[in-house]
């Protein structure tokens, strides 16, 4: 099923590694990528906060998956974030 968002939109959406390497950072990115595209008329107001909420559940995906390569110990740099 074809995504009903932009191209450009999408493939930011897509990229893993920057998601995974900084999410804060990367949410960032994407909503400002929504704003703009809503500003210009390239999507509809809907489709901005549509995806607005998937630059979230990115987010969020992306602290999963952080987590869970604290767990494995795939990082070494830096402590992780929770206590458990």
């Amino acid at each position: 099923m074809a995504s009903p968002y932009p191209k450009d939109w999408n493939d930011a959406l897509n990229d893993q590694t920057p998601l995974i390497d900084d999410p804060d950072a990367r949410v960032v990115v994407l909503r400002q990528l929504a704003y703009d595209m809503c500003r210009r008329g390239v999507v509809s107001y809907d489709d901005m906060s549509d995806m607005l909420e998937l630059a979230d559940a990115a987010r969020e995906w992306a602290m999963m998956e952080r987590e869970e390569a604290w767990f494995l110990g795939i990082f070494q740099e830096f402590p992780p974030d929770s206590t458990w």
